[in-house]
């Protein structure tokens, strides 16, 4: 079985808090309070509501082209029977005009005007008046006779006279009957006039309005000059004797009879000419409506269940990386999603707490190992060097009385100078190389290492194994690798009991890599950091710290009774 690996960095778990299993609603409502549900809502809305203005504005278009053409059916229709009565007028008008225009008819006698009015009674079956100048009726037609002598004949007889144009009355009232059209004509010298009755029934005029009524909605009306209506196409109770005010679902027209004062009026329902389907435009707009209303009510729903609680977290987040590990315990609330982060956050918290807690304890172990070895050099400088440098003076005074007394002996006094002068500056040398390795600079890595290798006790002494192509890194580089090895080498010595130990450095295009394995006792490697630091191993969290201090990484593999296997690599491009 393959020995515990464990990266050592920090270990977070994203596992999410389970829920006790709830009701149907509970869990639909869990569910649409998910991120994904709010994700899904945010999506599908804006699409219903464009699919619903797209709906909308195609079935406005259709609606309003449909419009479009009722109007110009409509409009057609109100033309040629606007043409209709105009040409029935005119043929009425001219068979009058043509007859006052007759200077023989006009100089004839009465009883001979009467005999001549005859061939007009197929035109004007209720008759014809001539009248003279001072207004009285001076000869009838057959069929006049009942109404000869009402007030409308003379007074429609003198706006002829006046205006020197035909007069056309069609309303009823001073004697004329309903549904009665009467025509007057002035004679050219204005000395008398010509009045013809005819049926509306009987003439165009009716027909043409009856057939605006193309569908039993449309309404049809025609108007004098004064407003007042003359005749309406369909007689039934429930149809209005005018015409409907204008309106968005009312076709209405209104077009002037030519060479008169009269004016076709017609009007149409046309959302009743819309297709079922095309008919619920409103519908549309109100489903459209409750689209964005809910789509308010998801923004406010995202707003509260995502925006806020995140900023509640966002704000939890900041008072936790001042030291305030309590502040993400409160719960913010929110999506699942949310929660599960909040739930990672406070597991994260209580690994950086205990990470804390390690780098306390560590730096602590740091600064007192700098005590330790301050207290050390100030020892052996004490013991040692300061000593020595003693005997050495002593040495000197007596050298100096020996030569006084005997001046051969100068060169045997001068020889155990010379040994004396050559121990201090060994001892002197080994103490700079602990606190700093003399040959790093001037030599570089390798042969740093492998003085470090050269230097360890015999039964300790490691091999050193160099692959790829050797170069001179970075100093700062350099000297993380050589204490890197260095405190493996030393952990080996202290803790690991090895018969064995072997360095490997090797080069390559990105990164440097040593390895340091023993066959020693072998330990169980933390899971974490700082347990490394809760243990005591703080030469493996310094080896640690070193490492990812240039963007590194730091393999432990050890087991009990297995050894142990540290692996550096520290990225430097060639």
């Amino acid at each position: 079985m393959a020995g515990n690996r464990r990266k050592i960095g920090a270990v977070i778990s994203l596992n999410s808090a389970g829920s006790a299993p709830g009701g149907l609603w509970q869990r639909a409502g869990r569910h649409l309070r998910s991120l994904r549900a709010l994700v899904l809502l945010w999506i599908l809305l804006p699409i219903v509501i464009f699919l619903l203005g797209l709906s909308l504005t195609d079935i406005y278009g259709h609606q309003q082209t449909l419009r479009a053409m009722i109007e110009d059916r409509d409009g057609a229709l109100a033309h040629t029977a606007a043409d209709r009565i105009a040409d029935d007028l005119q043929h009425r008008t001219h068979l009058l005009k043509a007859l006052a225009d007759n200077s023989a008819f006009r100089q004839a006698a009465p009883e001979v005007q009467a005999q001549m009015l005859l061939p007009l009674e197929a035109d004007f079956p209720s008759g014809v008046v001539i009248l003279d100048a001072d207004g009285l009726v001076s000869a009838v037609s057959h069929g006049a006779e009942a109404w000869e002598h009402n007030p409308f004949v003379a007074r429609l007889a003198s706006d002829a006279v006046r205006q020197g144009a035909p007069a056309y009355r069609a309303t009823p009232g001073d004697g004329l009957a309903a549904l009665s059209l009467a025509i007057a004509v002035a004679w050219p010298d204005g000395t008398g006039a010509l009045v013809g009755v005819v049926p509306l029934n009987d003439a165009a005029i009716a027909a043409a309005v009856r057939g605006l009524q193309v569908t039993p909605q449309t309404q049809a009306w025609l108007y004098d000059g004064q407003g007042q209506m003359i005749l309406r196409a369909n007689d039934g109770a429930d149809v209005p004797l005018t015409p409907p005010p204008a309106s968005e679902g009312m076709v209405i027209l209104s077009l002037p009879v030519p060479n008169t004062q009269w004016r076709v009026i017609m009007a149409e329902p046309w959302h009743r000419m819309v297709p079922l389907v095309l008919r619920y435009a409103q519908a549309t707009v109100l489903i459209a409506a409750a689209a964005v209303l809910i789509s308010l009510l998801a923004i406010y729903f995202g707003l509260r269940y995502i925006t806020y609680p995140l900023q509640q977290l966002g704000q939890q987040a900041r008072r936790m990386a001042w030291g305030e590990f309590a502040a993400v315990q409160d719960s913010v609330g929110g999506v699942e999603e949310i929660a599960d982060l909040q739930d990672a956050l406070r597991q994260m918290a209580s690994q950086v707490r205990g990470y804390q807690a390690a780098m306390h304890n560590y730096v602590a172990a740091v600064t007192q190992a700098q005590e330790d070895e301050r207290l050390r050099l100030a020892r052996e400088l004490h013991d040692d060097t300061v000593q020595s440098l003693i005997a050495l003076g002593q040495r000197l005074e007596r050298a100096e009385k020996a030569i006084a007394q005997n001046p051969n002996s100068c060169a045997e006094h001068l020889e155990g100078l010379r040994r004396a002068t050559r121990t201090m500056v060994q001892d002197v040398r080994r103490l700079i190389g602990d606190l700093r390795p003399i040959y790093l600079d001037d030599l570089g890595l390798v042969t740093a290492l492998e003085m470090l290798a050269a230097a360890s006790p015999a039964g300790h002494r490691p091999t050193l194994t160099v692959r790829g192509a050797v170069r001179r890194l970075a100093p700062d580089l350099e000297l993380s690798l050589y204490r890197i090895v260095q405190s493996a080498l030393k952990n080996a010595e202290q803790h690991a009991h090895a018969a064995h130990v072997s360095v490997e450095l090797s080069f390559d295009d990105q990164a440097v890599h040593v390895i340091v394995q023993d066959d020693g006792v072998g330990f169980d490697v933390p899971d974490s950091p700082d347990e490394l630091a809760r243990q005591g191993h703080f030469g493996l969290l310094g080896m640690r710290e070193r490492a990812m201090l240039f963007g590194g990484s730091l393999m432990l593999t050890s087991r009990p009774g297995h050894g142990t296997r540290v692996e550096a690599t520290l990225p430097s491009p060639a």
